[in-house]
């Protein structure tokens, strides 16, 4: 099942998918990171105790990333892509609730604050 010499295949180019993975892992991955090693991006400065959630959030949109990409790179079979693709939806909804829980968080810190 191997692909011939300029042949591509069903998942296309791995070069394409390879390139995507670095550059958004470059691009998505050291937010998060610097959020859960202490920093605070200054739209965040006022809802401190919220960050960590924002910082899990954007992990589990990274998740998709790679879930994405290696099967594809791999030339996995078409059961494993959509199996993989579905479990991206997973992380995806996995992050909307960290950003509702974020919300929440910083929403009862304000309300706190004013009191």
């Amino acid at each position: 099942m191997g692909v011939r010499v300029g042949e591509v295949s069903m998942n296309g180019n791995p070069l394409y998918h390879g390139i995507a993975l670095a550059v958004g892992t470059l691009l998505v991955l050291p937010l998060p990171l610097a959020m859960l090693k202490g920093w605070t991006p200054r739209g965040l400065r006022g809802r401190r105790p919220a960050v960590r959630p924002y910082a899990a959030a954007f992990l589990c949109l990274y998740a998709v990333m790679p879930l994405n990409a290696v099967p594809r790179m791999i030339d996995a079979p078409s059961g494993a892509v959509t199996a993989c693709t579905g479990l991206g939806f997973g992380f995806v909804a996995a992050a909307a609730m960290c950003f509702l829980r974020a919300e929440r968080t910083s929403r009862r810190t304000d309300s706190r604050a004013e009191s």
